[in-house]
């Protein structure tokens, strides 16, 4: 049985002293190697931004699902978890707001700092 080996790219980085011991020490807590957890560490960025790049394109109606799917190699149900996620963290923040305004007004008897709250969330 023999196993199929996977192409690897080199890529070759230079860091400052400071950054290197930085790196070293976390790997060393983390019982990994600098390349490994470097790799990783960059896969994992660049799947993120891929998804937030989908999201915005996606959002300002620049480009479809599909289309962003192709662009990206990220997939359709991938890419629509994350619109509906930024979707949800947009309305957690809203109400994260609308409750921090309403806090106020009651603290300082003034229900028009709400209203006035409630009608800039709403333009």
């Amino acid at each position: 049985m023999s196993r199929t080996r996977r192409e690897k790219a080199t890529i070759t980085i230079r860091l400052t002293q400071e950054r290197h011991t930085v790196i070293k020490r976390l790997c060393v807590l983390k019982g990994m190697t600098q390349t490994g957890y470097l790799a990783s560490l960059a896969t994992d960025q660049a799947r993120k931004e891929l998804q937030e790049h989908a999201v915005r394109e996606y959002l300002g109606g620049k480009a479809s699902l599909s289309d962003l799917a192709r662009k990206t190699g990220l997939d359709v149900p991938t890419i629509m978890e994350a619109v509906a996620a930024s979707g949800a963290e947009e309305k957690r923040a809203i109400e994260g707001f609308l409750k921090a305004a309403r806090s106020l007004a009651d603290t300082h008897s003034d229900p028009e700092f709400y209203d006035l709250a409630v009608k800039a969330v709403a333009a």
